[in-house]
């Protein structure tokens, strides 16, 4: 006697989609910051302004922000498919809509100023301040909270490989720096690999 199983694949259809999305939108996430990175060791010399405006510049941030955007939306939508809690699931969304919004702002209104001011009006006005080191707060700290939770929630319950775990770790102690670069590239990684290689929640 055969036994049905056609309606398993339908069942998992929709979380096979989302962690493709997830997968994508992490490792463009992180080459986006890779590149963003590698274009500020490529115009050393030039001025903030020059860098904040430079063609790199501007893509790899748009990159970036449209893809931590699609894993602020996605991660979300794994909760019950993967043994993360949907907490941490949450937490770590947050973190990657506050990496979304610094991103997409260098790439779009950091650019608009440095195209509308001087050059030395424009290295006046990125001075560190205590007031902008105010606007990464919310971005350090749901990083810290949410990727820091993510790895070690995720070594304990074995939810994940052990070198993703340590990637989340790592990400959310970068954070600390207050720019996206950095913790997008080992997020971004972190998020791919998770979303490619952790095992599926038993029903």
């Amino acid at each position: 006697m055969s036994v049905e199983t056609t309606a398993s694949p339908a069942v998992s259809q929709p979380v096979t989609s989302t962690r493709g999305v997830v997968t994508a939108a992490g490792t463009a996430g992180a080459l986006a910051s890779a590149g963003f990175v590698a274009s500020v060791f490529s115009l050393h010399g030039m001025s903030q302004a020059e860098v904040a405006r430079a063609p790199v510049t501007v893509t790899t941030s748009l990159v970036a922000g449209l893809a931590y955007i699609a894993l602020a939306l996605s991660l979300p939508l794994l909760a019950g498919s993967i043994r993360l809690p949907r907490w941490v699931l949450l937490t770590t969304a947050v973190g990657a809509a506050f990496i979304a919004i610094q991103a997409w702002a260098d790439g779009s209104v950091i650019a608009h100023v440095a195209n509308s001011v001087s050059d030395d009006e424009f290295d006046r006005l990125g001075k560190t301040t205590f007031l902008l080191q105010l606007n990464s707060i919310p971005m350090t700290a749901a990083c810290l909270v949410g990727f820091v939770a993510a790895g070690i929630v995720g070594w304990r319950r074995r939810a994940m490989p052990r070198g993703a775990c340590v990637l989340f770790i790592l990400a959310g102690l970068v954070s600390l720096i207050g720019t996206f670069p950095p913790v997008g590239l080992l997020a971004g990684l972190a998020l791919a690999w998770t979303a490619r290689s952790a095992p599926v929640r038993p029903e």
